[in-house]
C-alpha cells in the first residue's frame, strides 16, 4: 500500500511549494508542475502521512511488514547534484539515507529508500506505527533541489481469511 503526505510541519517556509500546500506538491509525480524546492543547507521539511488504507485485521503481522520511501526529485544546477537526507521522524529510529538527485535541466530522478522491516531497529512494525508515520527531509548544501514525490510504500502479507459460512446441506 502507498501512504501519501497529509500534512506538513516544521520549517516548511524554507521549502517552497510552487503550487498549493507542501503535501499537495508531494503526493503525485507531476514534475515541474508540482514540487517543493529548497536551496538552504540544513533546512528541514517534516511531513505526516495518511493512515493505512488497509484495516489492521487484514495484515498478517506474524510476517514482518516493511516500509520504505519512494521519491522523485532533481537538482536545478547544470553540473552539480543536490543532496537531501531523508529519514523517519516517527518512529524515532531515523534510518537516515542521503539521496543525491542528479543535475538535469528538466527530468526528475526516481530514488527509493531501503525497505525497513523494523520500526526502531529491533521491533517489527505495528499497526499503530503505520498510523503515526512521519518523515523528515534535511537539505545538504546550497544547490537547489526540487522534490515532486515523497510517499511511503508499505509491503505486507495479507491475513488469512477464514470462511465459516455454512454450506447448503452441511447441517443435515
Amino acid at each position: 500500500m502507498i501512504l501519501l503526505p497529509d500534512g506538513a510541519s516544521g520549517h516548511t517556509y524554507h521549502w517552497a511549494a510552487n503550487t498549493g500546500t507542501h503535501e499537495d506538491c508531494l503526493d503525485d509525480d507531476n514534475g515541474d508542475t508540482s514540487y517543493v524546492a529548497c536551496s538552504a543547507a540544513n533546512r528541514q521539511l517534516n511531513l505526516t502521512y495518511a493512515n493505512p488504507s488497509v484495516a489492521e485485521g487484514d495484515i498478517d503481522f506474524s510476517v514482518a511488514p516493511s516500509v520504505r520511501f519512494l521519491s522523485s526529485g532533481r537538482s536545478t544546477h547544470r553540473t552539480t547534484d543536490s543532496e537531501v537526507d531523508i529519514s523517519f521522524l516517527t518512529p524515532t529510529a531515523g534510518f537516515l539515507e542521503t539521496v543525491s538527485y542528479d543535475s538535469h535541466p528538466s527530468s526528475y530522478e526516481t530514488i527509493n529508500g531501503t525497505p525497513r522491516s523494523t520500526s526502531d531497529g529491533s521491533a517489527t512494525w505495528t499497526y499503530s506505527d503505520l498510523e503515526n508515520l512521519s518523515m523528515k527531509c534535511t537539505k545538504n548544501g546550497s544547490i537547489q533541489v526540487r522534490l515532486s514525490y515523497l510517499a511511503l510504500e508499505v509491503t505486507y502479507t495479507e491475513a488469512a481469511v477464514t470462511d465459516n459460512a455454512t454450506f447448503f446441506g452441511a447441517n443435515f
